[in-house]
């Protein structure tokens, strides 16, 4: 979802503290067919105190600022990181993918990001999508290519979800994964937010604001291949939030990314919530607890991406991405990274 004159006092403040700091350019790799340029450089995780290192849960292990020559870079609304952490891929709200590696430093903190490639997403016709057609917001990898391979996307505007194998390029066409008849009746601009792959051949979708006659967020399991049968179930509004994405944790739990606009003297503010898997069930109404919440204090922006993972060592890692909006300088797109370690 779009906030581009929302944001603007967020960049303001994100722009004061960045600014004077030294970006790492990394070239178009020629071996890449949709490659392309970016720039990065590392953000601490306050605006005011570097020495801070922890939010609730999240113990940062890393954030860069990216940025690219390229006009069709921006607007991140998705996030898949592989099961290594090498690569991640996002999507656009004005359909374009980003697909990269990662760059960690010694102690396996996020310290950058390159050989990155961007494409227009392409509709069944096999051409790019203009205006609103492209409204992608959620995202998630359908198999343990994670970011090269099936992936499911899901749109606002006209409500849809489809599906693309980019196991051998970004540049392909998708299919239609067949979706209940009642996301078509959803808010325009708030349609299907979070998107996650909540086991083997199950998506649960889940709509960015409540729209349920009980004040809830309408969601659905939905089974692919197509079995005709969708189940629904709910999320409880936890005011004053809006869910921005939505990712399954590797130890089986589903993490919520949530976001609200106070105004221009507060800003925003993100949370994270955790679901129990158990609880995840036709009919449910999910709750879950807050893990984490950010406000100004810390070096966010938009953030509408998340995605989990575990490393090698078993300890689960959090990334979320920011949707700048194209609303250049006001609005960065950050990628952070955090170790989930609840308090002694």
């Amino acid at each position: 979802m779009r906030r581009a004159a929302l944001f603007a006092s967020v960049g303001a403040v994100a722009l004061l503290v960045t600014l004077g700091a030294c970006a790492t350019e990394m070239p178009a790799a020629p071996d890449l067919p949709d490659a392309v340029a970016i720039s990065y450089k590392p953000i601490a995780l306050s605006q005011v105190d570097p020495k801070e290192h922890r939010v609730g849960e999240l113990v940062y292990r890393g954030g860069l600022e990216i940025s690219s020559p390229d006009a069709r870079f921006g607007g991140w609304s998705g996030l898949v990181v592989s099961a290594d952490g090498a690569s991640m891929l996002s999507q656009s709200d004005e359909a374009h993918w980003l697909r990269a590696r990662l760059i960690y430093d010694s102690k396996g903190d996020l310290a950058g990001i390159g050989e990155a490639e961007l494409a227009d997403m392409q509709n069944p016709d096999g051409k790019a999508m203009v205006e609103k057609e492209g409204d992608a917001e959620g995202l998630d990898s359908l198999s343990p290519l994670d970011t090269h391979g099936p992936v499911a996307v899901s749109f606002e505007r006209n409500h849809r979800i489809w599906e693309y194998d980019l196991t051998h390029s970004l540049d392909v066409k998708p299919s239609v994964v067949p979706a209940p008849d009642a996301i078509k009746s959803l808010d325009s601009n708030s349609g299907l937010e979070g998107l996650t792959l909540f086991q083997p051949h199950e998506l649960l979708a889940i709509t960015e604001t409540a729209q349920a006659a009980n004040g809830d967020h309408p969601a659905w399991l939905i089974p692919f291949p197509a079995t005709g049968k969708f189940e629904t179930l709910s999320v409880k509004h936890h005011d004053p939030y809006e869910i921005s994405d939505a990712a399954m944790g590797p130890d089986g739990n589903l993490y919520l990314l949530e976001r609200h606009y106070f105004g221009p003297v507060r800003g925003v503010v993100i949370a994270v919530r955790e679901i129990g898997r158990a609880d995840v069930k036709p009919g449910a109404r999910l709750d879950g607890s807050e893990i984490a919440q950010f406000t100004m204090h810390e070096n966010i922006d938009n953030m509408e991406g998340l995605s989990l993972r575990r490393d090698s060592n078993g300890k689960t890692l959090l990334y979320m991405i920011a949707d700048d909006n194209y609303n250049h300088p006001l609005e960065r797109t950050v990628l952070l990274m955090f170790e989930i370690k609840p308090a002694d």
